[in-house]
């Protein structure tokens, strides 16, 4: 036996091993490599297996995770040992929540097949058909690549300000960057919102990782004010790191976006405190909750410049700032 290797993994046989690497679910196909057609229809009868999909099945009892109906639909559409050859990947959401997205959920599975597989779709599955697939080496169960995953998210989103989101959650949870992304924009200029795209990958990765740092930076465009610095690092006179949502620097005015997060009674500490270290290095604090950089850029914008003015910024006419 394996020294420091546990009982239970040195004396786990293949189909059990495998079984488990794939949350549970295994194909019909991948079973007939250790079991009869037989054997397989006795655990089915006998509920030690359920069938979830046409030769797709699970091993275990209760509902589904998230985690076991991707699996379900990447087996329901794979083909026999083509599974991990890439043909056949989670997409969009669901490829990027396999990468570790946190706090977005999708509506359904997508899935990404070529333009010519045809596919039994299980319950909750979306199927998507391109020539270029773009499959990750090594993501288990099969995804696209993260940078074609944050395009295919942002262009089947609901909305514009949905795509948005998810293009500043991967950013802000650090899971992609622009050069990612970039080759896939770079080869498909005709896609549904490129322009959109393009335009929060760059703000994105220049630090605005939120829908309302998003909104700041687009109504400051609009309104011909200097562009902040997002996410500018602060350190206060105790030496205590603090990251700044939106700096125009050079006039020391800060603007802080709220989200509802910040109601809650430590984070609302929180926020004093910074704002009070801020105000003793005498910085101008402007903040406004979200909703209020959406339904009222203009107030916002009006208020931003009157800061700038009283700290000495002056407008001109060839540039923003």
């Amino acid at each position: 036996m394996v020294e420091d290797v546990p009982w239970w993994v040195v004396q786990k046989d293949p189909l059990t091993a495998l079984i488990d690497a794939q949350d549970g679910v295994i194909a019909r196909w991948q079973a007939r490599q250790f079991l009869t057609s037989k054997a397989i229809e006795h655990r089915v009868v006998s509920g030690r297996w359920r069938r979830v999909h046409r030769g797709v099945y699970v091993a275990y009892g209760g509902p589904l995770t998230l985690a076991q109906r991707q699996w379900i639909a990447v087996l329901a559409a794979s083909r026999g040992p083509s599974l991990m050859d890439g043909s056949v990947c989670l997409a969009g959401v669901s490829a990027l929540q396999v990468h570790g997205l946190r706090n977005i959920t999708a509506r359904q599975v997508d899935l990404l097949v070529p333009t010519a597989r045809r596919v039994v779709a299980p319950p909750g599955v979306v199927v998507h058909r391109s020539v270029d697939i773009d499959h990750h080496p090594a993501s288990r169960p099969p995804t696209t690549t993260i940078g074609r995953a944050v395009v295919d998210a942002a262009v089947w989103a609901r909305s514009d300000d949905e795509a948005r989101l998810i293009i500043a959650a991967t950013f802000q949870q650090r899971l992609v960057t622009a050069a990612e992304i970039q080759p896939i924009l770079d080869r498909t200029p005709t896609i549904p919102r490129h322009r959109l795209i393009v335009a929060t990958v760059d703000d994105a990765s220049r630090g605005s990782h939120t829908l309302g740092e998003l909104g700041l930076v687009r109504l400051c465009r609009r309104a011909r004010l200097p562009e902040p610095t997002r996410q500018l690092q602060f350190r206060d006179r105790t030496g205590r790191l603090r990251y700044l949502d939106a700096v125009f620097d050079p006039w020391k005015v800060a603007v802080e976006i709220d989200g509802a997060h910040h109601d809650e009674v430590g984070q609302r500490w929180d926020d004093c405190d910074r704002d009070n270290a801020l105000v003793l290095a005498t910085y101008t604090i402007l903040r406004y909750p979200t909703h209020v950089i959406r339904e009222q850029p203009e107030r916002v914008a009006e208020e931003i410049r009157m800061a700038l003015l009283q700290a000495g910024w002056r407008p001109t006419r060839k540039a923003r700032g």
